[in-house]
């Protein structure tokens, strides 16, 4: 259903856009722009709803290519005393069995405050 309404949106956006350049402009420009804003919406959801996907599958433990289980692990904020400066935290997922990788700076609620 989710995927449904996302080809939905893109096609009346499509569609509004079309108009609009047809009227002000010409049909073929609106024809254009529509095909583009639909390609272009189109690919920013379904990039969207696989990211999604992606982020489940590592948040349950789930290497996203194989399914078999990632190792986690986490390094919280630190202060850098030569920089002088907090350094981000990391959080990152391997799969040993198809080699997946993945990292992100996000902090936990662990984490120390950076001033």
């Amino acid at each position: 259903m989710g995927l449904f309404l996302d080809v939905a949106g893109a096609g009346m956006w499509a569609l509004a856009a079309f108009f609009i350049t047809a009227r002000l402009v010409s049909p073929a420009a609106g024809g254009v722009l529509g095909l583009g804003i639909f390609l272009s919406a189109l690919t920013m959801m379904l990039t969207a709803r696989l990211q999604e996907s992606r982020a489940r599958a590592l948040l349950a433990g789930a290497c996203p290519r194989c399914k078999a289980t990632v190792k986690q692990a986490h390094a919280h904020r630190r202060w850098d005393v030569q920089a002088s400066r907090w350094l981000a935290p990391l959080t990152t997922w391997e799969c040993a069995a198809c080699g997946y990788g993945h990292e992100e700076a996000a902090p936990c609620s662990a984490c120390p405050e950076a001033a």
